[in-house]
């Protein structure tokens, strides 16, 4: 296999193509990417911002920390367990589900995915650009806009230059983290580190965090695929997925911890912790360093806009889709940037995950059953009028019932389910639409792979 990975394609040569199957002979890279492409998109300062969140809200260290932890845990396998059916399957995350919905009624889950990938970029947007407009004095809009420019220009090269700086943002990020987290550590815990809340208040806002941060990781299993559909169908599974769950967990949980930590230390901000305990100068090139590595976070979800789209089959190539998803970011962000985007952007979270996990329900349950039946043709995932053509009901159906049964128990910002005010406000919707979507569907399943069963064997006939 090595001998393949060699061959790997020129990283300033725009990528051809756009959602075609990758060919055999079109493989390349080595399984070790994997960990780079999950870990440098979350080196920028979002994550620390989502870190700190719920010290302000009183919950103090240990409980910020558990809930950390343990979203980043559940959020990585869910990316991981997609990352991984990029080598087998040749193709972007979205185009793969049009086996469960139907190559139109995937439409549904590739315009969210769309949505959610602006929405990032718009945030990665702003965080640069309000870091490098505190730091220089220089107003933030001309910021903003030459922060989307540079991020729509590493996505329109796509997959090999992404990969290629996916490699050398996770080496500067390293070493940038333990630098911080050496004097952060030295600084030790505020005051804040102390929960503020007990009982029924604590879980609250400890649910509160989790749910901030497992919609935050998770939402990475959307396009997981796209960044390993190069590699050599050889790949194990296991080697895939446990390189990109370790990228993916142990870079969130450093930046959202790190958070918590300088959160501790002041509750108004997690860059006024930063100002008090790095030095003037290593404050200095900390945010510099930050703005320049929201590229790749930005940029990652630009070219994956652009995988869903073409989904849903957007009128353009790749590199104008690109473009065109990147102004939109660019504008958001100039309008958004000015507002308290935090609070907004874990509505964002919240609301996205409304829709990822009956996805993920279904995904899960098809993919490992394609994996059991006979080889499925690529040129099936491609065809309107073929295998996996029009619309699939059993999975659109299953999906709209999970997130129609679990309605009573959503929390967002714009709607709180009466079950969800008897629990005080808590949002576990999500946990309830895939534990709903995923027994509707394997119900499904079994019961046509029965029917198709005697049909085959002449049962009853």
């Amino acid at each position: 296999m090595d001998n393949v990975y060699e061959n790997e394609e020129e990283p300033l040569i725009v990528e051809a193509g756009g959602i075609d199957y990758v060919s055999e002979e079109r493989r390349h890279g080595h399984p070790s990417n994997q960990f780079t492409i999950r870990f440098s998109p979350v080196i920028y300062l979002a994550p620390i911002f989502l870190g700190g969140a719920a010290i302000s809200r009183g919950l103090g260290l240990t409980g910020s920390i558990t809930a950390i932890l343990l979203a980043n845990l559940l959020g990585s396998l869910a990316a991981g367990v997609c990352a991984a059916m990029g080598p087998k399957r040749g193709m972007p995350q979205m185009v793969m589900s049009r086996s469960s919905f139907g190559y139109f009624g995937n439409f549904v889950p590739a315009v969210f995915a769309s949505i959610l990938f602006v929405g990032y970029s718009t945030v990665g947007t702003i965080v640069g650009a309000k870091a490098m407009a505190n730091l220089s004095g220089f107003p933030f809009v001309p910021l903003a806009v030459l922060v989307g420019i540079a991020s729509i220009l590493l996505a329109v090269y796509g997959y090999n230059l992404l990969h290629l700086t996916g490699r050398w943002v996770t080496i500067i990020g390293v070493v940038l983290l333990l630098v911080v987290t050496f004097f952060t550590l030295r600084q030790g815990v505020g005051t804040a580190a102390i929960s503020k809340v007990n009982g029924k208040q604590y879980w609250l806002a400890w649910l509160w965090e989790f749910t901030l941060i497992f919609s935050f990781t998770v939402s990475w299993m959307l396009y997981a695929s796209d960044y390993s559909r190069y590699l050599p169908s050889s790949t194990k599974f296991g080697t895939t997925f446990g390189y990109a769950f370790w990228g993916l967990f142990i870079g969130s949980n450093w930046m959202m911890i790190l958070g918590a930590l300088l959160a501790s230390l002041k509750p108004q901000g997690v860059l006024v912790g930063l100002d008090q305990v790095l030095p003037d100068i290593l404050l200095v090139i900390v945010l510099i360093s930050l703005t320049i590595t929201s590229l790749t976070h930005n940029s990652v979800n630009l070219y994956s806009c652009s995988m869903s789209s073409l989904t849903w089959d957007f009128p353009l190539k790749r590199s104008w889709t690109v473009v065109i998803a990147g102004s939109i970011a660019c504008v958001l962000a100039v309008f958004l940037g000015r507002t308290n985007f935090v609070s907004h952007f874990g509505d964002f979270l919240t609301i996205m995950s409304y829709f990822m996990l009956p996805w993920l329900a279904i995904r899960l349950i098809d993919f490992f059953f394609e994996s059991r039946t006979s080889h499925i043709e690529p040129k099936a995932f491609y065809d309107k009028n073929g295998l996996f053509g029009g619309v699939k009901w059993d999975g659109l159906g299953a999906f709209f019932a999970g997130i129609v049964v679990s309605s009573p128990f959503m929390a967002g910002g714009i709607y709180e389910g009466p079950l969800a005010r008897m629990l005080g406000g808590a949002d576990i919707s999500y946990f309830v639409s895939f534990i709903v979507t995923g027994i509707v569907y394997s119900f499904i399943r079994s019961d046509k792979g029965i029917t198709e069963f005697k049909k085959a064997s002449g049962v009853g006939q």
